[in-house]
C-alpha cells in the first residue's frame, strides 16, 4: 500500500511540474512581450497568410495520398476476386489496411479544405473587400474533398458488400461495425478507448491552457474556443452516464 502510495504522488508530481514548467514559460513571455511593449516577430494577418499557404499545402497531400490508395485498393480488390483460398486472407487485410489510409487522407483533406475556406474568408473580410473577391479556390477544394470522402464510401461498399449511404445515422454506423471480424472490432474499441482517454485527460485541458495564456496576451476572452472546448468535454462526460446507465442495468 505504501509502494502504491509513494506511486501515485510521483506521478502527481510529475504531472503537476510539467504543468508548472509550460505555465511558467508561457507565463514569462507574456509577462516579457506584455513589460516590453514588444509584439510578437509576425503579424496576426501574416501568421494567418502563412498558415493558410500551410494548410493548402497539406491539403494538396493528403488528397493525392488519398488517391493513391483508393486505386491501390481497386487493384487489391480485383485481385481479391481471382484469388485462391490461401491468398484471399492477405489480400483482404492488404485492400482494408489501404482502404483505412484512404478513408484517413480524405478525411483529412476535408478538415484542411474547411479550415483553409474559413481562414482565407476571415482574410478577406479582414482586408476590406469581401464584396470583390470570394476564396472560390478553397471552395472548390471543399467541394472535390467532400466528393472524395464519397468515392472512398463507394468503394467500401464494394469490397466489404454493404450498402452504406453516404451520411449513414448512428444505428447503420453501429451495424456496419457489429459486422467487422473479433480482430477489428477489438482494435476498434482500443482506439475508441485512447482517444477518449486522451482528449478528457490530455489534449482538453491543453486547449484550456492555451486558449488561457492567448487571453492574457491579446487581453480578451478567447470565447468561441472555450465554448467549443466545453461542449466537447462535457459530451464525454455525459456519454459516460450513458456508459453506465446500460452496463448496469
Amino acid at each position: 500500500m505504501v509502494k502504491k502510495q509513494k506511486g501515485t504522488f510521483k506521478r502527481a508530481g510529475k504531472r503537476l511540474l510539467i504543468g508548472a514548467s509550460i505555465g511558467g514559460l508561457g507565463g514569462a513571455l507574456i509577462g516579457y512581450f506584455h513589460a516590453s511593449g514588444q509584439k510578437l516577430p509576425v503579424s496576426q494577418k501574416e501568421l494567418t497568410e502563412l498558415l493558410l499557404v500551410s494548410l493548402r499545402i497539406l491539403f494538396v497531400i493528403s488528397f493525392v495520398l488519398s488517391i493513391f490508395y483508393i486505386v491501390q485498393v481497386l487493384q487489391a480488390y480485383k485481385q481479391y476476386q481471382n484469388s485462391r483460398d490461401d491468398e484471399s486472407e492477405e489480400l483482404y487485410r492488404t485492400m482494408n489496411k489501404r482502404h483505412s489510409y484512404a478513408v484517413i487522407y480524405a478525411g483529412v483533406s476535408g478538415v484542411l479544405a474547411v479550415l483553409s475556406l474559413i481562414l482565407a474568408y476571415k482574410l478577406i473580410f479582414a482586408d476590406s473587400y469581401a464584396e470583390m473577391s470570394f476564396p472560390f479556390l478553397d471552395f472548390l477544394a471543399a467541394i472535390a474533398s467532400g466528393a472524395l470522402q464519397g468515392y472512398v464510401l463507394k468503394v467500401y461498399n464494394r469490397i466489404r458488400n454493404l450498402n452504406m449511404p453516404l451520411v449513414p445515422t448512428l444505428k447503420e454506423l453501429k451495424n456496419n461495425i457489429m459486422q467487422m471480424d473479433e480482430a477489428e472490432l477489438e482494435a476498434n474499441y482500443k482506439i475508441s478507448f485512447e482517444i477518449v482517454m486522451n482528449l478528457g485527460g490530455a489534449i482538453l485541458p491543453g486547449i484550456y491552457l492555451a486558449l488561457f495564456f492567448l487571453s492574457l496576451y491579446l487581453q480578451k476572452v478567447e470565447l468561441s474556443g472555450l465554448i467549443v472546448a466545453a461542449v466537447i468535454h462535457l459530451y464525454i462526460m455525459v456519454m459516460q452516464f450513458k456508459m453506465t446507465k446500460e452496463y448496469y442495468k
